[in-house]
């Protein structure tokens, strides 16, 4: 687009460059156009998320970045969400990263707090479009402490 643009001597229609789609949410999701034409506020406004335990795919803070820059308000350990009325919580983890030396916590079943894998940020800034969290809930179960 701006090799083009410089070419051209003027800046080009963005979308006739832009990426439409991926490999894994599929070859047109339009997720760069849905972003650039967007009527109302950031993807994940009204959320609060805690990025949670070991991530190997990308860094803890990178992953703390890009759902701020979304609009969410981060939540830095599980304790400090706000439990507001007008504001959804969401403990984001990545299972396959606990090893034995960092057993996955159970995280309070009596609060309805969503649980889910790191992919479920990742595919949602990549259609620019909240996915239904029940595709990317992470199990949890009970223990003889928490029934």
């Amino acid at each position: 687009w701006i090799i083009h643009s410089f070419e051209a001597g003027r800046v080009l229609k963005e979308e006739d460059f832009e990426v439409r789609g991926d490999v894994i949410n599929g070859r047109n999701h339009q997720g760069p156009k849905r972003a650039r034409e967007s009527p109302v506020g950031k993807l994940f406004q009204g959320l609060e998320i805690c990025c949670y335990g070991p991530f190997t795919d990308m860094l803890p803070e990178q992953l703390e970045w890009i759902v701020e820059l979304c609009g969410a308000s981060l939540v830095k350990e599980l304790h400090l969400f706000t439990n507001a009325t007008n504001s959804t919580a969401v403990i984001v983890v990545q299972p396959d990263a606990w090893t034995e030396e960092t057993v996955c916590q159970e995280f309070p079943l009596q609060c309805s707090i969503a649980v889910v894998s790191c992919e479920w940020v990742l595919d949602s800034v990549s259609c620019y479009q909240c996915q239904p969290f029940n595709d990317y809930t992470i199990p949890q179960v009970l223990s003889p402490m928490s029934k």
